[in-house]
């Protein structure tokens, strides 16, 4: 019973080890980009609520880890409980992800930036910058518009015609949307795999501990 016990604490403690580690590359990649996603659009909204998943991951492993090397059951059926809210979160989360065209969101969030380019001028050259890119289709855009290239179409807005992105904003933020998906689908079910693994592990310890206090009573 005793050597048991010890191997489930031993394993709990390192799938909540895992478990912060991913929380907190998931806080840092959110953070990462947040700061480039506009307010109030559908990726500002699903960075968030990812920023708010990982640190509730961070804090529920530092339960857990408190949890198994005090052995105490009213702190391990705790962390049982937080990890049935994050495994019903996470799975919600992993069937939105699937469900949601995270490329066409990002392409319409775009066009309506583009829409109204007076008042969105600071944010399209953040993004032309951030992707080097140019317009909406090329730097011909702005040529069509009767205008001249904005220095955030040039590498480090210098205005040489070599420095000139050639590309546009609207395949540029697909192709990152769809690399944030690929990488964001990969973090969720590696998450939710070690959530499992915690619940399972964290379940068994529990029964255990309970039964072998059970056996000391009598």
């Amino acid at each position: 019973m005793g050597c048991r016990i010890s191997f489930l604490k031993t394993l709990l403690i390192i799938l909540n080890v895992l478990l912060s580690l991913i929380g907190v590359t998931l806080i840092a990649l959110s953070v990462y980009e947040l700061n480039s996603s506009s307010s109030g659009t559908f990726e500002h909204i699903a960075i968030v609520v990812q920023i708010f998943v990982g640190s509730f991951v961070v804090l529920s492993s530092f339960l857990g880890c408190f949890a198994a090397g005090r052995v105490s059951l009213g702190l391990i059926w705790s962390f049982v409980t937080c990890m049935l809210l994050l495994i019903s979160l996470q799975i919600y989360i992993i069937a939105a992800a699937h469900s949601t065209d995270y490329v066409q969101r990002a392409r319409t969030d775009f066009l309506a930036l583009w829409t109204d380019q007076q008042k969105n001028i600071e944010r399209i050259a953040d993004l032309e910058q951030k992707y080097s890119c140019c317009g909406q289709k090329g730097p011909q855009d702005y040529i069509l518009q009767g205008g001249a290239y904005p220095t955030s179409c040039y590498q480090n807005q210098e205005r040489a015609y070599s420095q000139l992105f050639s590309g546009g904003c609207v395949e540029a933020v697909e192709l990152h949307a769809t690399n944030n998906v690929d990488n964001g689908l990969i973090i969720k079910w590696l998450l939710f795999v070690v959530e499992s693994c915690a619940l399972i592990s964290s379940t068994h310890l529990g029964i255990t501990v309970r039964n072998k206090l059970r056996r000391e009573r009598f």
